[in-house]
């Protein structure tokens, strides 16, 4: 029981990393939207649209109320922390996505810096922690890139087109 605890206490810096990274999005997102807006549609044509400042703060705060909400789940059931570690390998996909928005836009986009700084530095630590303790099942570390790659792809827009209909 003391290693589950542990085990639970150490993913804590998850819903962090996450809170943080979500913040610096929350806070450059208002200032960069119009560059951004200008960017894509240039890249993709008129018809593509980004979400709005207002729709990007509500998904940024839902997701990250899931992620905290996903941890305290975690303290009760064990079995949930290995969705805490999903989600810190479709964080892992999500610096691959800013990296490459970075490079396509020309420059700054919100959450690049956390992105680099914060959660590839969490994504090691995570995995490498993880993989030393030998907690996952070889089926489990077969299923965490493509379990975050559903959920930075298919599922992630999704969300996004939810919210822009809002």
């Amino acid at each position: 029981m003391a290693d589950v605890a542990r085990r639970i206490d150490g993913l804590a810096v998850i819903p962090a990393a996450f809170l943080l990274h979500n913040a610096e999005e929350a806070l450059s997102i208002p200032i960069m939207l119009p560059v951004m807006q200008a960017k894509v549609t240039g890249f993709l044509g008129a018809w593509a649209t980004v979400p709005s400042a207002e729709q990007y703060l509500v998904a940024l705060a839902l997701l990250t109320a899931a992620a905290v909400a996903l941890w305290l789940l975690a303290l009760r059931w064990d079995s949930l922390s290995y969705a805490l570690v999903v989600l810190q390998a479709t964080m892992a996909v999500n610096v691959l996505s800013h990296l490459g928005a970075a490079v396509l836009l020309g420059g700054y986009v919100p959450g690049i810096v956390t992105a680099v700084l914060v959660e590839a530095v969490v994504s090691v630590v995570v995995y490498r922690r993880v993989t030393r303790a030998g907690w996952m099942s070889r089926r489990q570390v077969v299923l965490l890139p493509i379990l975050a790659l559903v959920l930075h792809g298919p599922v992630l827009y999704g969300i996004a087109v939810l919210v822009l209909r809002t």
